[in-house]
């Protein structure tokens, strides 16, 4: 009988339960990317973890992708959502739910090699940044401003490559973030310079499916939670340091004095 009412238990919960697919990139640290163990890390995925937890029931399931095929596998529901350092475009806006409040906010930084006198745009031929990004979208925003700058844009698929590109001489100069850049820099041992030009503090989403309105609603509820609760800070922080929190704890102070869902 006490065998009977455990199997009973236990199918309850399992039918109760729901696994969420998380989508992230498999090569882009410190934000998604496997460990030496093909674990699921970095900042986006242990924040998808913390909001997931918020959420009775629910457990993660993580799906690594290679950056050109993270929106084509959220579309063919290979997972429910995207955790990936994605950024808002009119484009995106048309095909995809963004969650309520984003969850980090990143830097696109001009970035130059080690021995680089540059300091600005000024004087630039190329300029290299990974398709797709916005990092990308910002360096087309800025050179559409400034038509005085006669610099190309060269389009990497991957972050890597486009760091290798920088060190050996093949560009100039490239526009990312520079946490991320430092430590792609640091995995091939190579030394970069970030200079103070910021094109821009950009806000970051989870990215849903149109048709995934009760999940989205889900996980703002809970990312809401984990942000008022000072969950998601402290993750910053243990990342990217003080100086990178306080940037972001001013944005989420907005957020905290909203109402809950």
């Amino acid at each position: 009988m006490k065998r009977l009412l455990f199997a009973l238990c236990f199918l309850i919960l399992c039918l109760n339960s729901s696994e969420i697919k998380i989508g992230s990139e498999n090569a882009y640290k410190p934000f998604a990317y496997l460990n030496d163990k093909g674990k699921a890390t970095g900042f986006d995925n242990d924040l998808a973890r913390l909001v997931i937890g918020y959420i009775p029931n629910a457990s993660a399931n993580f799906v690594s992708v290679s950056w050109n095929a993270i929106f084509q596998g959220l579309e063919s529901a290979r997972f429910d959502l995207i955790a990936n350092q994605i950024t808002k475009n009119e484009q995106r806006l048309q095909k995809y739910i963004f969650s309520k409040y984003p969850y980090f906010y990143g830097l696109s930084t001009l970035i130059v090699g080690e021995n680089s006198k540059a300091s600005s745009f000024e004087g630039l031929k190329k300029i290299g940044v990974t398709v797709g990004s916005n990092h990308a979208n910002n360096l087309e925003g800025y050179l559409k401003k400034h038509p005085n700058l006669k610099i190309e844009i060269v389009y990497y698929k991957s972050s890597p490559s486009l760091v290798a590109d920088l060190a050996n001489g093949r560009i100039e100069a490239m526009i990312n973030d520079p946490v991320a850049a430092l430590d792609y820099g640091k995995a091939q041992g190579l030394n970069l310079k970030i200079t103070s030009v910021n094109l821009q503090e950009t806000p970051v989403f989870f990215v849903f499916r149109k048709d995934s309105q009760k999940l989205a609603h889900e996980f703002d509820k809970a990312l809401y939670k984990a942000i008022k609760d000072g969950k998601v800070i402290e993750l910053v922080r243990s990342y990217f340091g003080d100086a990178y929190a306080k940037i972001v704890q001013k944005e989420f102070d907005k957020i905290k004095g909203e109402n809950e869902l």
